[in-house]
């Protein structure tokens, strides 16, 4: 059992899969960084979520002392992220995801696409 365990650690499939989960991750992090840059509001910041399948970039109020209070508002969710996969998908609420891929962070197009966009819509 442990080198069969061993053995998938290794592999290629594994190793590329830590691979494009580290780009996504880096991905959105700029994103936020990004979203962060062009935004003239001080009081509000966006960041992003871990969620078991999704990452959420969401705003927040800045509470100016290294802590954010959640924004809790249906129109406050920037977009999701599929971890896996590097699809965006726009916000239809808090916690529910639009249907159907509107870019992906792992294409370079769509990713500049992404970042020239005013919103995931």
């Amino acid at each position: 059992m442990t080198n069969n365990f061993q053995a998938w650690l290794n592999s290629p499939e594994r190793q590329e899969q830590l691979a494009r989960t580290k780009s996504i991750n880096e991905a959105t992090e700029e994103l936020v960084n990004h979203l962060n840059k062009n935004n003239t509001n001080t009081d509000i910041v966006y960041t992003y979520d871990w969620g078991t399948k999704y990452h959420r970039i969401a705003l927040y109020r800045n509470n100016y002392d290294n802590s954010y209070s959640k924004v809790v508002a249906d129109d406050r969710v920037y977009c999701f992220i599929d971890q896996e996969t590097g699809d965006v998908l726009a916000a239809k609420g808090w916690n529910r995801r639009a249907k159907g891929v509107r870019f992906n962070l792992l294409d370079e197009v769509s990713k500049a696409a992404l970042f020239n966009a005013k919103e995931v819509a």
